[in-house]
């Protein structure tokens, strides 16, 4: 039985390199060279890539000084989080709430390596089968009543009650039997190995909940309590979002600051304005074209760089003219993902036509192909469709660099006569349809994996919650459970090699680009650090310096 106590081997080499960036032994490009050549995955590489140098100043400089406790942290975000339950949700604007309020049993830090949360530690049995957490003693809920192994099952549970109808269920999908052994010891058993298992409970939400409350309140929609640093307050929809200092968090002494305030402020250059002004004092999805008045602004400092994320097209194949493969082959082929990476991201992006990087270790090389109008309109013809269609295309109202995406795209199927009506939806909205599958085109995306899985087996396996285009493959279905088995990390990127060849010929999504994400903050915040997910849970760490 092996015992997970410390961050593995990864995490240790990770944490040495940026030791040698911060002390200034190393530069950053150094560091990514030794990096590379000592076999770091992509995030731990990306998570070297957004220190020191580069844009701004790095974030080691940020954390110079003692830290001084107190004061109020206003975070711009640029879209309300809607749904504030866990277990209920997959919006990531909820996420960057849910994180500060609530706690998980393994988390993770920028390296995404997996790091005890609420387990201090935990066993696994050798044929990766049986988990054995420790709880921590003494974690008390926002509500004054102390954390007990019983809330971990109960939380686990109702994410995979299907009254719940959460969105994660499938990431529990692998668990047999829970049992709890006493108040801090719970023994997870698994049908099968599941080598993704720990990467899937750092997300969001696979957070731990109290049952009393939820009972009390029949959901957590609007009522927040959690285990985390900071406790809720107020939520006012569209406006913001007020959290206060959880003086009993586990952690001590974190978090250093009294009030984090969320602001709500979906349009960019409104973003912008309110921390150069400093009605703000840190935004998160600093808009890129904006990166030269961060850059020229001596109280702005800006951290960031790649992002583990994917934003694509999805189509509905359960619909008519979409579940002909012609089709869908057609619009992948009128696709010009240069000018969409440009209207999205202002070309802060990489094109790409699979979902991982050929960076990541289960990404694969992939040639994006040159456009072609004349073998587009060709394949229409052949099933019967040289006229054209018309259709919808439905995006996401408070993220321009999606709903951006989704004008340019319906540009460029014009040109093979098909005709899209964009649909730009509020949050709650756009979930539901697509969730729902109640859509023709999508042009969405996915972000904070680490394992492959996480985006494989919810987006593509038969009849899972987030597969809202209704894709279906047996041999895919065979993939992913020979996936999630293996241990050996070579024989895993292979299987997950197969699956996207595979999902290349049957294109349920159209993918476009994988995009750059950066944190701008006043030079007065302290301590915050980039995490490759997009999660700005360093926060907690953050304090402020009005010296």
């Amino acid at each position: 039985m092996s015992t997970i106590r410390s961050n593995g081997s990864e995490f240790q080499k990770v944490r040495r390199l940026a030791d040698a960036i911060r002390s200034g032994r190393l530069t950053r490009r150094e560091a990514m060279v030794r990096g590379g050549a000592l076999g770091l995955s992509l995030p731990a590489m990306m998570s070297l890539h957004g220190m020191g140098g580069g844009i701004g100043v790095s974030a080691a400089a940020r954390q110079d000084g003692d830290p001084v406790a107190g004061g109020t942290l206003r975070l711009g975000v640029q879209a309300d989080p809607a749904e504030l339950d866990p277990h209920k949700t997959s919006l990531t604007a909820a996420w960057h709430v849910i994180e500060h309020v609530y706690d998980t049993l393994v988390t993770t830090d920028e390296t995404l390596a997996p790091l005890p949360g609420l387990a201090e530690s935990w066993d696994i049995s050798d044929d990766g089968i049986t988990y054995t957490f420790n709880i921590r003693q003494g974690v008390l809920f926002h509500n004054g009543r102390e954390l007990v192994a019983e809330d971990v099952k109960y939380s686990y549970e109702r994410i995979l009650d299907p009254e719940t109808a959460s969105p994660s269920v499938s990431d529990l999908a692998s668990i047999a039997t829970m049992e709890v052994v006493d108040d801090y010891t719970l023994v997870i058993t698994l049908t099968n190995a599941d080598s993704s298992f720990l990467a899937k409970l750092m997300g969001g939400s696979i957070s731990i909940v109290p049952q009393e409350e939820v009972e009390a309140n029949g959901d957590l929609m609007q009522v927040m309590v959690g285990t985390g640093p900071f406790r809720f307050v107020e939520y006012i929809p569209n406006t913001e979002v007020k959290l206060e200092r959880n003086p009993d968090y586990w952690e001590n002494p974190l978090p250093y600051l009294d009030e984090l305030i969320i602001q709500i402020i979906p349009d960019n250059t409104a973003r912008t304005t309110a921390l150069v002004t400093g009605t703000v004092d840190l935004i998160e999805y600093a808009p890129v074209q904006d990166l030269p008045i961060f850059e020229d602004d001596e109280t702005i400092e800006v951290t960031g760089n790649a992002n583990t994320n994917i934003r694509y097209m999805g189509i509905n194949v359960t619909r008519e003219p979409f579940d002909q493969l012609e089709v869908r082959q057609a619009m992948a082929m009128a696709i010009d993902r240069g000018p969409i990476v440009d209207a999205s991201v202002f070309g802060y992006g990489t094109a790409t036509n699979v979902i991982f990087p050929s960076t990541f270790w289960a990404g694969i090389e992939s040639e994006v192909q040159p456009v072609d109008i004349d073998g587009a309109r060709a394949l229409l013809e052949s099933v019967g469709l040289g006229d054209g269609f018309e259709c919808q295309i439905q995006s996401w109202a408070q993220y321009p660099f999606l709903s951006n995406a989704a004008i340019v795209i319906q540009e460029q199927l014009r040109q093979i006569g098909i005709e899209g009506e964009v649909d730009l939806q509020e949050n709650a909205v756009m979930l539901e349809n697509y969730f729902g599958g109640n859509f023709d085109l999508s042009v969405t995306g996915t972000s904070a994996y680490v394992d492959p899985n996480d985006v494989i087996q919810s987006n593509f396996g038969t009849g899972e919650a987030s597969n809202g285009e209704g894709y279906s493959n047996e041999e895919v279905d065979r993939l992913i459970l020979e996936g999630v088995s293996a241990t050996d990390q070579a024989e895993r990127a292979e299987i997950y090699a197969e699956i996207q060849r595979i999902l290349l010929e049957d294109l349920p999504w159209i993918n476009l680009f994988i995009a750059e994400q950066y944190e701008a903050m006043k030079s007065h915040v302290r301590g915050y650090v980039h995490i490759p997910t997009g999660s700005n849970r360093s926060i907690r760490s953050v304090w402020l310096d009005q010296s």
